[in-house]
């Protein structure tokens, strides 16, 4: 089955008059990339939290927002801190004096950094508040993996259907490859008779043996055996429980080489034009693929 790296998730609720709100959002990525955003005092468990999205998610570049309103909390109190307070004010002077202007420092201006001096009166996390971020943020994945696996069941129909296209028109290349080796023999030894009125001066063994190796230069027989072989493989790993996006880049690209072979022996205008098609369907399947986990 596959799974699409495209997906959101959201899970909230409210504690003991705080509202907690975990968003995850998730886009295609080669690698596993997780962005954390996250009040200042949970940062302490990032690890741990990173961990919990491992799990569940092997690739793709995921966003992971925690957030904490205490609006319903009257019990909850925040701190100044002076010494911090005075460095904000300083690095805001600092500023006003490169960028050489004069206006005056006013209260919004010191707001603008209020994270660095306004701190809860929470040093860290605790455990239970703990245990019920990472219930949210198992909650909020979950409904993200779902989305997942709906996009995923798109795209594979859609990569499934080209896949069997691709299969038929190989069997027809196939067919029609070994009914154009027969007719090069048929007008190679026509030629033959044309230029010679007499073919008993010619050496029979040699002239077959020169056919033979004109017409396995010609032979997409081996090419079309092993892309059926990929394409079955193929088929198999999209129904592989696994998470196959590299396995399916991998066979993509071996899929094109044999393609690309089967261009380079035909002469034929019409087996052209079907390769060409192979290698359009080809290359909408690696568009879908990017986007599988």
């Amino acid at each position: 089955m596959l799974i699409s790296m495209t997906g959101y998730g959201k899970a909230e609720i409210l504690e003991k008059g705080s509202r907690y709100f975990v968003e995850v959002r998730s886009v295609n990525s080669r690698y596993s990339e997780i962005s954390l955003k996250c009040p200042k005092y949970i940062y302490s468990r990032e690890y741990e939290i990173r961990e919990i999205v491992k799990q569940k998610i092997s690739r793709g570049k995921i966003n992971l927002l925690i957030m904490k309103d205490d609006s319903d909390n009257s019990n909850h109190e925040i701190a100044l801190d002076p010494e911090a307070l005075k460095k904000q004010i300083s690095i805001i002077k600092d500023v006003r004096k490169k960028l050489g202007t004069k206006e005056k420092i006013k209260l919004e201006h010191v707001l603008g950094f209020s994270e660095h001096f306004l701190k809860d009166d929470e040093e860290a996390v605790d455990e239970e508040e703990f245990k019920l971020i990472c219930s949210l943020i198992s909650n909020a994945l979950d409904e993200m993996i779902e989305m997942k696996k709906n996009e995923g069941a798109f795209l594979e129909n859609d990569i499934i259907e080209r896949v069997n296209a691709i299969d038929a028109e190989t069997t027809m290349i196939f067919e029609m490859g070994k009914a154009r080796i027969d007719e090069e023999k048929r007008l190679f030894n026509e030629k033959i008779d044309g230029f010679l009125s007499d073919r008993s001066i010619i050496d029979e063994k040699r002239l077959e043996f020169e056919i033979a190796l004109l017409t396995e230069k010609m032979d997409i027989t081996e090419e079309c055996v092993r892309l059926k072989s990929h394409l079955d493989f193929f088929r198999a790993s999209v129904n592989s429980p696994e998470n196959v996006g590299r396995r399916l880049n991998f066979l993509l690209q071996e899929m094109n080489r044999e393609i690309n072979t089967i261009a380079s022996k035909a002469s034929d205008a019409v087996i052209s034009q079907k390769v060409s098609l192979l290698k359009e369907e080809l290359e909408k399947i690696r568009e879908q693929i990017q986007n599988i986990e």
